[in-house]
């Protein structure tokens, strides 16, 4: 049986090398690209227009089909298939919950290499993942 392996994607340079390493690492398994909408960057704004966040959203959620869509070519231009999947929410959390919900065997994700103050405060996804997930991780820098 081949390995399933998760590859989150959002169509940095860092996720499209991460993508084409798991297509060289494992050249007979089953690819799972997840892209994730982070809907906390969405402003609550007190007696705001639904409408407003929901067009926020809608709009968030047009660019995750298109980072879909560059991960399907990438994956054509390898001749590979790929399954996709869009997941909402804190996008560490998310991987972790798609690599344990479902039947992944490894997870392959680009680093975009922060240091210092800047991952001090904006975090390190590719971190938390490697601490929390479920099976091994690989990340691409």
């Amino acid at each position: 049986m081949p390995a399933r392996i998760l590859v989150p994607f959002d169509d940095s340079g860092p996720a499209r090398e991460a993508l084409e390493y798991a297509v060289e690492l494992f050249p007979d398994g089953e690819f799972v690209v997840v892209t994730v909408v982070d809907a906390s960057s969405v402003p609550f704004v007190p007696n705001a227009n639904e409408d407003a966040t929901d067009s926020e959203l809608q709009a968030m959620l047009e660019r995750a089909d298109d980072r879909v869509s560059a991960a399907e070519s990438i994956a054509d231009e390898r001749d590979i298939a790929i399954e996709t999947r869009t997941r909402i929410g804190p996008p560490a959390r998310e991987i972790v919950e798609e690599a344990t919900t479902n039947p992944i065997d490894h997870v392959v994700m680009g680093s975009h290499g922060r240091s210092g103050v800047r991952r001090i405060l904006l975090g390190s996804v590719a971190e938390v993942v490697v601490r929390h997930s479920p099976v091994p991780v690989t990340v691409v820098r």
